[in-house]
């Protein structure tokens, strides 16, 4: 019962949608001819109190950069903001002598390279339990790099929808935006690096063959994906809303948003086209009404439209890209929840 009231948490609209947001992760190295992984530390100490506060900067285990700005009601302001954090953190970097990697793989260094920078009980469980199925849990969390797109759950069938167009989106979004082509400092012949890794995981926990979703009972479905996981073992994950945290599939259900977790970290100038695909997608009725269309008929097949990612194409990726290019301009000043019926 406990675990069934977080789960139903997770799935809470928003009480006023309308926000889209983003986490832009990215990958420090030394500025030199051969590059060095980097402490965050280094970093840290060129933080000033404004960048802080309007970038929140956090680092993930391997010590990537990520970047967390508050959520905006237009894609235009967003973007604004996140070119203006990005350039101070390229500038913060530079005075150190690092340089940011956008790229959704660490282009230069393999996991025995890059330490775990952050030990703490979760990150150390978590690389346990991974290290169970092989070699790329680690690399998952010290090599690779995503940008993030948060958005606001709207209520009733429309949040149903966003649901499900977020998570089968992901496979042909994925594909369009593939930006990893080396694993362990080495070139892969097909793009979707990342996208390989993470499907190397406990799929248990990641649930990149579908297995969380459902067409008719998103939470029903959910609330089983979260009841099978293993627990990590530690105290924490007796709070059953602990334990779902722990949980990565390519969509989570944050309570009030949805956070879409499957894109590689993206070059700036790619980012704005990125949060307006999603956000037109998501957003609008009519988009996500023919992005459905679309893909419903492969809602049972997500273990194969991920291999075809991490294979480097999806067959889908041209016609969604279309769709979400016919929603009203979201790179203006107009609302994001402007035009939906």
């Amino acid at each position: 019962m406990e675990l069934e009231q977080a789960v139903r948490r997770l799935f809470a609209p928003a009480r006023r949608p309308g926000r889209v947001g983003v986490e832009v992760e990215l990958i420090p190295v030394t500025a030199t001819d051969a590059p060095q992984p980097v402490d965050p530390s280094v970093l840290v100490e060129g933080f000033d109190a404004g960048f802080v506060a309007s970038a929140r900067p956090s680092f993930e285990p391997g010590g990537q950069l990520e970047l967390s700005p508050p959520p905006s009601g237009t894609v235009a302001r967003l973007v604004g903001e996140v070119d203006r954090l990005l350039a101070r953190a390229a500038a913060i970097a530079q005075q150190r002598g690092v340089r940011l990697e956008a790229t959704g793989t660490n282009p230069y260094h393999s996991c025995a390279q890059v330490p775990l920078r952050t030990p703490t009980p979760r990150y150390l469980a978590m690389q346990r339990e991974f290290d169970r199925l092989g070699p790329d849990g680690r690399r998952m969390m010290r090599l690779t790099a995503s940008l993030q797109i948060n958005v606001d759950l709207l209520p009733g069938p429309a949040g149903r929808e966003q649901w499900l167009v977020a998570n089968l989106a992901g496979p042909p979004l994925t594909a369009a935006f593939a930006n990893s082509t080396v694993v362990d400092g080495r070139p892969t012949a097909l793009p979707g690096a990342r996208t390989r890794i993470w499907r190397g995981i406990d799929p248990r926990r990641t649930g990149y063959d579908g297995r969380h979703l459902d067409v008719t009972d998103p939470v029903g479905a959910y609330l089983a994906f979260a009841a099978a996981a293993p627990r990590l073992p530690i105290p924490e994950t007796a709070d059953p809303a602990y334990h779902v945290s722990t949980l990565f599939p390519p969509v989570r259900p944050r309570g009030g948003y949805l956070e879409l977790r499957y894109l590689d970290a993206q070059p700036p100038h790619c980012i704005g086209a990125a949060v307006a695909a999603v956000a037109g997608l998501l957003y609008h009725q009519r988009a996500r009404r023919d992005a459905l269309d679309l893909l419903l008929p492969r809602a049972t097949d997500q273990q194969r439209a991920w291999s075809e990612v991490a294979a480097g194409y999806s067959p889908e990726s041209a016609e969604l890209l279309s769709i979400a290019g016919t929603v009203p301009a979201s790179t203006g000043p107009v609302p994001i929840l402007a035009g939906l019926s």
